[in-house]
Formats: C-alpha cells, sequence, structure tokens
C-alpha cells in the first residue's frame, strides 16, 4: 500500500495542472477535474469538484478509491501572470 505525502493546512501549493492543463482561469477548476499541485518538490494529484466562490474556488477533494469519501477542501486562488495557488484549509 503507497500513501501520498502529507499536506499542510493553510499552507500554499502552486497548481502545475487541471485536467492535464495549464490552468488559464479559474473557471478551469469548476465542476470535476483532476489537480496537480507542488510544494517543496512533493507533487500531489487531486481529484474532485470545484465551485467558483466570488474570486476563489472551492475544491473538494475526493478519495480516489470506490468509496469517493470527501477528504479535504481546497481554496483555489488566482495569482494573475498564469499562477494559481492551492491552499487546504481545516474547514468541512
Amino acid at each position: 500500500m503507497t500513501f501520498d505525502p502529507p499536506v499542510g493546512s493553510g499552507q500554499s501549493y502552486t497548481v502545475t495542472a487541471v485536467g492535464g492543463q495549464c490552468p488559464a482561469a479559474l473557471t478551469d477548476f469548476v465542476g470535476t477535474t483532476e489537480i496537480t499541485v507542488l510544494k517543496d518538490g512533493q507533487v500531489h494529484r487531486l481529484i474532485g469538484g470545484g465551485a467558483q466562490v466570488s474570486a476563489t474556488v472551492r475544491f473538494h477533494q475526493k478519495d480516489p478509491g470506490p468509496d469517493d469519501k470527501d477528504v479535504r477542501v481546497w481554496t483555489i486562488t488566482d495569482q494573475g501572470a498564469g499562477n494559481f495557488v492551492a491552499v487546504p484549509c481545516a474547514c468541512f
């Protein structure tokens, strides 16, 4: 059994891909998709669904197993110049 590296609540992760492509707008994160984030050389692949809330997207990460359980919620923001940041929060 393999485990993903842990993520830290409140820490910023750089988004490197959404749906297998470089993100261009917050709307790219809306609906069911897969997001790839990077921090300190650690790559995390997140599956789930996002909903736009004002100038952010709340992304509900799901367990990739057959149970489809909620894992955590991420807040995704557009930092400009094609840079997007995802922050896991301890809220549910």
